[in-house]
């Protein structure tokens, strides 16, 4: 075998590898636009409460964001294919609990355990993708790659919720994370490698600590729902504990979960904060808008999953293309023109009422995707730029935890602000159909002014474009021009 051909091998295996993870990838996001789908579907079977319908939209985000930041260590320390082929068996298991489920409280927990084996797979499958490639534009493209695949997952869920649950029902739609997990698990041997990082250890106290303190604030979110104000106040005082014991022990840690000098970089805080926001509007506002359709509207799953294309298409579309936009521009006024855009098209969306034409309100849901398109592949290349392999893991598990702990404040928050406002507005006006209206119309104001808000922190704290360009952000090699 020739040089030539020992290096296309290479190639070729290394392109098989990046789109196994991304594989892994899509079907951790496919779950969750599937699981907000199927929701009017299993509320009508089982009989669901506002209040656990919250819960079955929060549950599989919650674990993930609750368990992936000790997943990316433990990725480093056992082998990051091997943590990406058990969590790949973890969600199929999950995903048959979730389908045989009979009672809110066994799709919970089915939910749970998907979220379990999602946690194990997402940062996994970064450091993988990440470490293919030494060079930075290569390395960034892949990265660019992976952040779309989540729109590809995000996209397909509610086209293959929509055929299944018009053909069989909404247990049927948990078995495709069946049937993908079995080929990530499958085909990672062939083809992905089991890097470790020597000397990664894993800190259990930190990851304790963690653990308790992202369940502890998405529940007491969920519990404001549920029993008001006065039943969040133990758990988000568990939260406030538990995150300062996770400081406390981070800084004494000789191998920590992760490097609080990490967070101490501008632009690494940065994008930290509006990956989180960035997975809040997305989550929230798809559940929001999907109930929406299905509540107000009453549109069949498989509708709901067409118009719904509307805003993942182009999230898809820009994703990919968003990586070349930061190089021409630097990170800053891509950022945020993301969060003045996706703050536009949510008000956009909050114009429309109950007798509006779908063909009115979708540009709303376009202006939704483009904007959250632009923020998901310049916060993952911000946030690991500069970082060596050995350190990707961390970092990947870190954002991924933020924006896992959006996904599940997304769904909770504005979930509750759903909930809460349809009962006041079915008080007030006896009429169910405006009254969830205008519930919807509440909870996207919501996220509007979130999105706007943070806007302000890429302005304060990003130098500007000239002055930090996307070779800082390791999004292109040095001297490139």
């Amino acid at each position: 075998m020739t040089y030539d051909d020992r290096h296309d091998d290479r190639g070729r295996r290394a392109s098989w590898g990046i789109a196994v993870a991304c594989l892994g990838m899509t079907m951790s996001f496919l779950t969750i636009t599937a699981t907000v789908s199927s929701l009017t579907a299993i509320q009508a079977d089982l009989g669901l409460s506002s209040v656990q319908l919250v819960q079955v939209s929060s549950a599989y985000p919650l674990a993930l964001a609750a368990l992936v930041l000790s997943a990316g260590t433990l990725g480093d320390v056992l082998g990051r294919r091997t943590v990406l082929q058990a969590g790949s068996l973890v969600l199929a298991l999950g995903a048959v609990l979730t389908s045989t489920a009979d009672s809110a409280a066994a799709v919970v927990a089915g939910e749970l355990v998907m979220g379990a084996g999602a946690a194990l797979v997402v940062p996994t499958s970064l450091s993988l993708v990440a470490a293919t490639f030494s060079d930075p534009a290569r390395r960034a493209s892949a990265v660019g790659v992976w952040a779309a695949c989540s729109g590809v997952g995000l996209a397909v869920g509610p086209l293959s919720a929509g055929l299944l649950l018009a053909a069989f029902g909404w247990h049927a739609v948990f078995l495709v994370d069946v049937a993908v997990a079995l080929v990530v698990l499958l085909a990672a041997p062939a083809v992905l490698p089991d890097t470790r990082v020597p000397g990664r250890v894993l800190d259990v106290p930190g990851t304790l600590a963690a653990t308790v303190a992202v369940a502890a604030l998405v529940v007491a979110v969920v519990q404001v729902g549920a029993a008001g104000a006065p039943g969040a106040v133990g758990p988000a005082a568990v939260a406030v504990l538990a995150l300062a014991a996770f400081v406390v022990v981070e800084r004494r840690s000789r191998h920590p979960v992760v490097e609080l000098a990490l967070l101490r970089s501008r632009t690494v805080a940065t994008a930290l904060v509006v990956a989180t926001v960035a997975l809040f509007a997305f989550t929230g506002i798809a559940l929001v808008l999907v109930l929406d359709l299905q509540r107000v509207h009453g549109v069949e799953g498989l509708g709901t999953g067409w118009r719904m294309l509307s805003l993942m298409g182009p999230y898809v579309v820009v994703s990919a293309l968003a990586a070349r936009v930061v190089r021409r521009t630097g990170v800053r006024p891509v950022l945020v023109a993301g969060l003045l855009i996706t703050a536009a098209g949510a008000l956009l969306a909050r114009a429309t009422g109950p007798q509006t034409s779908f063909a009115l309100t979708w540009p709303g849901y376009l202006l939704v995707g483009v904007g959250l398109g632009l923020l998901v592949a310049p916060t993952t290349a911000a946030a690991l730029a500069g970082l060596d392999a050995a350190r990707t893991g961390m970092a990947g598990a870190a954002l991924t935890t933020v924006r896992q702990l959006g996904a599940a404040l997304g769904g909770s928050v504005l979930g509750t602000v759903v909930t809460t406002a349809s009962a006041a507005g079915l008080r007030r006006s006896g009429d169910p159909t405006a009254a969830f209206a205008g519930a919807v119309d509440d909870a996207l104001l919501v996220a509007a002014v979130v999105l706007l808000a943070t806007a302000a922190l890429p302005l304060l704290l990003l130098r500007t474009p000239r002055t930090a360009p996307a070779e800082a952000l390791g999004l292109v090699p040095e001297g490139t021009p």
